[in-house]
């Protein structure tokens, strides 16, 4: 069976998040993962599946890129299978305290395994190669200090540069990586990289200035996801990325480094690390990165059980004509997911301003129509009815983009976050009608332009948002 005694020896359930390892299976798999762990020292974990358990190395300069010298490559504990999927925040003062985040994952070849010498072939969305991790022969070495050196392959190039063309995007060059492989059934990263590729005009704006949470799915939407904010320190020195702060993160992080999106290359280089939803805060930053007031107010409407997404365009109906007496132009969109989006451009210089006006809206309409709508988070409060949710405005949360695949398919296509017209949010009868795929959503575009340009501030005046809506 699996020995985990050592892992489990420097660690604190009831402090860390950190997984334990409970009931891990008896057979091997071949899996790996590399995870970029800023601790005291920014260092990346390379663990690799074998016998039940994750044989680990924690190596401070990361696998090399080419073969040459050997990089020093700590040996250490054996981690549970669960590993594979951790990412987070391990609390200060703990065992490993820092942020981790996956930086790679795929699966391994052995080619040999010893005590002394492990040479694998990883092939990951950004690691593909020959590595051998071995203990230098040396009688002044820590046992835990082993060596790691990219062996030269002995297949030729073509099948890799097949696999992982090099293309130049806007002046950028990019190595895409496993295209054929299915994020969404029947349909393959080539698929995502493509649609984001071609609706890039169009959504940039949308994304500019605002620090983005990325949703990935290394492995399609049918297994797990996680969340990422931190860049990573390996991102490309081209990519756009400013330090925030993080008030409120449920990892306990003070600030974070997340990637903007201002360039077509951006957007096809996280489609390629199969980033399928991108998620956006109500605020930008400026070009020297500091935080400005919120431009955006939202309402986020999400039907609770029992109720769908033509129950949501009746309240946005309400909301928009609600905030229509303090000069608010709202602009309307499914989420791509069960509910949908109003959001409408805005001034205001307190941040805390928009959560105050959102919130009063959505009680106001849950006064009038308690039976259909609520302004509580609570799910039990929810059954049969829309929640408004005016939470979104906070400066913390983000929403999705309009534009942005989500991690749902209906119809055999991925779906979209797509902004609609009031006059379809009033046609609207069936939930399919508010359903689009990425090739609706361009059709669309091609026919009427961006629908969500007034959220922007385009062809709308801007108002200064009240204390209160003047309708309630």
């Amino acid at each position: 069976m699996p020995d985990l005694s050592e892992y489990r020896a420097k660690r604190d359930p009831a402090r860390t998040p950190e997984p334990f390892g409970e009931g891990a299976p008896d057979v091997s798999g071949n899996r790996f993962v590399v995870q970029e762990h800023h601790a005291r020292r920014l260092h990346y974990d390379v663990r690799l599946e074998r016998d039940g358990v994750l044989v680990s190395w924690a190596v401070p300069r990361g696998l090399p890129e080419e073969p040459g010298a050997p990089r020093l490559a700590v040996h250490t504990e054996d981690h549970p299978l669960s590993y594979l999927d951790f990412h987070g925040e391990i609390p200060a003062g703990e065992y490993g305290g820092g942020s981790m985040s996956i930086w790679d994952h795929g699966r391994y070849e052995t080619e040999k395994w010893s005590d002394d010498e492990v040479a694998v072939t990883l092939h990951g969305e950004r690691v593909q190669g020959r590595f051998v991790f071995f203990r230098p022969d040396r009688d002044d070495q820590d046992a835990k200090d082993w060596l790691v050196q990219r062996r030269r392959t002995d297949t030729p190039p073509a099948p890799r540069d097949a696999q992982a063309p090099r293309v130049n995007v806007g002046g950028r060059a990019l190595r895409l990586s496993n295209l054929d492989k299915e994020l969404y059934p029947g349909v393959p990263k080539a698929a995502v990289v493509d649609y984001y590729a071609r609706v890039a005009d169009t959504l940039l704006p949308h994304l500019a200035g605002r620090p983005l949470t990325l949703r990935r799915f290394p492995d399609g939407i049918a297994a797990p996801s996680f969340y990422e904010k931190n860049a990573g320190a390996k991102a490309p020195d081209w990519l756009r990325t400013v330090r925030v702060p993080t008030p409120g993160s449920s990892r306990g992080s003070a600030t974070a480094t997340f990637v903007v999106v201002e360039e077509l290359a951006t957007l096809v280089y996280l489609a390629n690390l199969a980033v399928l939803e991108l998620h956006v805060p109500q605020w930008r930053v400026d070009d020297e990165g500091r935080v400005q007031p919120p431009d955006e107010l939202v309402f986020d409407l999400d039907p609770g059980e029992g109720s769908t997404v033509l129950d949501c365009a009746r309240v946005a109906e309400r909301v928009r004509d609600l905030v229509a007496a303090d000069g608010l132009v709202l602009c309307p969109k499914t989420s791509g997911s069960k509910g949908m989006q109003v959001s409408a451009a805005i001034r205001v210089d307190d941040p805390a301003r928009t959560s105050a006006y959102a919130r009063s809206v959505a009680e106001h309409l849950a006064r009038e129509t308690p039976r259909g709508v609520t302004a509580v988070m609570a799910k039990e409060r929810r059954r049969g009815k829309v929640f408004v949710d005016w939470s979104q405005n906070n400066p913390s949360k983000t929403t999705v983009a309009p534009y942005s695949l989500r991690a749902r398919a209906a119809h055999g296509a991925p779906t979209v976050s797509t902004p609609l017209t009031w006059d379809e949010v009033a046609a609207a009868g069936t939930v399919r009608e508010l359903t689009f795929s990425p090739a609706d959503v361009l059709a669309r575009i091609g026919d009427r332009g961006d629908l969500y340009a007034a959220a922007l501030g385009e062809g709308v005046d801007r108002p200064e948002l009240p204390e209160r809506p003047s309708g309630t």
